[in-house]
């Protein structure tokens, strides 16, 4: 596999899996600076301070490997592990910082930030592990002789991130503690294994099944790193957000509640709905249906409801949002294994289509990826035009059949996530609700530049008035005081406290609960007799680490211009005079 330096960075000429790869490495090379000339002229040194996740992988034992074999051979053995190795942590949207002999230095979070980067650079590290044991181990098994395994770590901390090097020789890195102890917390993994550290963990545990290894010694470190060894995601991921323990009845959204279930009844009595729930990340969105659905399901326990969620990595996964869609219709999880939801689509179309099941469950599988009898196979149309319209028809017929037996409810949630291919599918099945008792929710942050954001402009032009859309602003601040109340189930929290936590959260439900977990997570409030009371660590809080990558994410989308603009303000202050940021501006902008 040969390497290319591009504008200061490594990039791997490999297919993609995904035809964004483009879009991808564009949105890369725009976080960098312009040309090499220009970033020497900077202060390279001062780098960028940024939260990520680092992982490290190597080959085991490769020094053995090395002296069992003929260089050539091992070079072409090592450079498929690497394009594996790269294409799973390219698929997440990681940078491969180098490539050392057998080992790979990537990490997740720079020079763009998702919300979610420790957990996918566990999905990165899980797939590059199950595809080399899978594909590489074996063939190297059976042709050498020899076991071919990798193992990883992960850790996640602060860094700084920026072009290191010389005119000569340079690269885009990250460097700091968090880097070291990532590169050395995986020499404690076993062969075909993965082992993160504490800071990891905290972000991925409700939806990884792990083992704690315990404190263990790492060299080059006077203190213990926590470890946990990774077997896997979880079947049935637990919440990765929200406080285990702690509830609040629902705050501050009765108003968006009773128009969403008044377009319930109207599609119990028989009519199409069409309803878009738009806000920013933390508003409430998921709470807000998850309260529909409960309502939903008390009032007709047989009412067919379900749900397609994107993922942040989705874009360049073609149909995963229908894929999602029409596993919640047959009543699969989305960990569920391939013939289990091939068993569970067959006998749904059959239960509601009858005889004419075959073609509607051949394309569903043919879209989803999964293996078709011969039988099936052949009523494949070989063209790509008329497949994608076969998938549209076979959903049309599925959703068709469903709703003549009673209403059914389709949830599309976080759209701005979603691929086109899914926006095209969809886009062509949202005027069922004209005729049919189907009720579309689409849910989705504020982004029009996103893929998504072209089914609520649709819906818009469709529906027109009879259209529902939600749009969630952030909540006031008494009803931000009710929930922190919930939350704590107390009357008597200190003044202090509560101020503390209605700033830091400025209305937003998600923040609420990230900033009390914060607080105690770090004994900066602690329970006392019943009561919630703050220690002396209580003023000295920051932002926590998951509203971090958050809003870095969301800066890091943002032009250069406007993110030169949110530094600057950032070093002034929380308020200040417009003139100030403008003078800063002029006199930054001057050579």
């Amino acid at each position: 596999m040969k390497l290319e330096a591009q504008r200061g960075y490594h990039r791997l000429p490999m297919e993609e899996p995904d035809s964004r790869a483009a879009e991808r490495q564009a949105r890369i090379a725009a976080a960098m600076p312009a040309t090499l000339a220009e970033k020497m002229r900077s202060d390279r040194a001062a780098g960028e301070r940024r939260p990520v996740t680092v992982l490290f992988a190597d080959v085991v034992g490769s020094t053995s490997l090395v002296e069992s074999m003929d260089p050539e051979d091992w070079t072409g053995i090592v450079n498929e592990a690497f394009d594996a190795m790269s294409k799973a942590i390219y698929q997440y949207e990681g940078t491969i910082a180098r490539l050392m002999g057998d080992a790979v230095l990537a990490f997740f979070g720079a020079p763009v930030a998702h919300e979610d980067d420790p957990q996918r650079a566990v999905r990165a590290a899980l797939r590059m592990i199950r595809t080399i044991d899978t594909d590489l181990r074996a063939r190297v098994q059976r042709e050498r002789g020899s076991d071919f395994r990798i193992r990883a770590g992960i850790n996640t901390g602060e860094v700084v991130v920026g072009v290191v090097g010389s005119d000569l020789a340079y690269e885009y890195t990250a460097m700091g503690d968090a880097v070291n102890v990532a590169s050395r917390i995986h020499s404690a993994a076993l062969p075909g294994t993965l082992v993160v550290t504490a800071a990891t963990y905290r972000f991925v545990a409700p939806v990884v099944e792990a083992i704690d290894r315990g404190e263990l010694d790492v060299k080059g470190k006077a203190g213990r790193v926590r470890a946990y060894e990774i077997s896997g995601m979880k079947a049935a991921p637990g919440r990765l957000r929200g406080l285990a323990g702690l509830e609040s009845p629902l705050v501050g959204r009765g108003g968006e509640l009773a128009r969403l279930e008044a377009a319930y009844e109207v599609v119990r009595a028989g009519q199409g709905r069409v309803a878009c729930v738009i806000g920013d990340a933390g508003l409430g969105k998921s709470r807000l249906l998850a309260e529909l659905r409960a309502a939903a399901r008390a009032r007709a326990p047989d009412v067919v409801w379900a749900e397609g969620q994107c993922l942040s990595y989705g874009q360049g996964l073609p149909y995963h949002l229908v894929v999602d869609l029409v596993r919640s219709l047959v009543g699969v999880s989305a960990a569920a294994e391939d013939h289990e939801l091939a068993a569970a689509l067959e006998r749904v179309t059959r239960d509601v289509l009858g005889e004419a099941w075959a073609d509607t469950y051949a394309y569903l599988a043919h879209l989803a990826g999964l293996p078709l009898r011969p039988e099936l196979a052949g009523r494949i149309s070989g063209i790509d035009f008329e497949v994608l319209k076969r998938y549209v028809a076979a959903l049309h017929a599925l959703v068709q059949a469903m709703a003549a037996r009673g209403p059914v409810v389709l949830v599309c949630e976080d759209v701005h996530w979603a691929d086109a291919a899914s926006v095209d599918v969809i886009f062509q099945a949202m005027p069922l609700a004209n005729e049919l008792p189907l009720f579309w929710i689409v849910t989705s942050r504020p982004e029009r530049g996103s893929n998504g954001w072209r089914l609520v402009t649709t819906a818009r032009d469709m529906f027109g008035e009879a259209l529902i859309e939600v749009r969630l602003a952030p909540l006031s601040t008494e009803s931000t005081r009710r929930l922190v109340a919930n939350l704590l189930e107390i009357e008597s929290l200190p003044d202090a406290v509560r101020d503390l936590i209605l700033a830091k959260a400025e209305g937003n439900p998600f923040f609420v609960e990230e900033v009390i977990r914060m607080l105690m997570d770090r004994d900066a409030i602690v329970e006392r007799d019943g009561r919630w009371v703050a220690t002396g660590g209580i003023g000295g809080v920051e932002i926590p680490g998951t509203l971090q990558g958050l809003l870095l994410a969301r800066i890091d989308r943002l032009p250069a211009s406007a993110r030169r603009t949110i530094r600057t303000a950032s070093v002034i202050g929380r308020q200040f005079p417009l003139r100030v940021l403008e003078r800063l501006i002029d006199v930054a902008a001057k050579p």
